[in-house]
């Protein structure tokens, strides 16, 4: 009995320790500015704007750096109605501050 629970814990001990390494080892090059949350950051600036009315997503890229880009079309609210334009928001994780913060938004005229 005893050989078994020796075999037991001389297996899985290896393998809690790999698994401890894994959650709070070295981060990787990629964790420190995931693209799923860049996406998410993104989405969130732009329903922000009190103007634009609805948004059809385009174009996502990682530009360098922890920037990335997002394009796109959004309705907009004018005088003379709704208005399509073209936009693009590029987004950047700003280490010190821990958070991602806007770098620009241009809207076509």
């Amino acid at each position: 009995m005893r050989a078994n629970i020796g075999k037991s814990v001389a297996f899985v001990v290896p393998i809690a320790g790999l698994a401890f390494l894994m959650a709070v080892g070295e981060p990787d090059e990629n964790e420190r500015c995931p693209g799923n949350l860049a996406f998410e950051k993104s989405r969130q600036l732009v329903e922000q704007r009190p103007d634009i009315v609805d948004v059809a997503w385009g174009n996502f890229r990682w530009v360098a750096d922890c920037r990335f880009s997002m394009g796109g079309y959004a309705d907009i609210n004018t005088d003379k109605g709704l208005d399509r334009r073209d936009f693009e928001l590029v987004i950047a994780f700003d280490p010190q501050l821990r958070r991602w913060q806007q770098v620009s938004f241009s809207i076509s005229q």
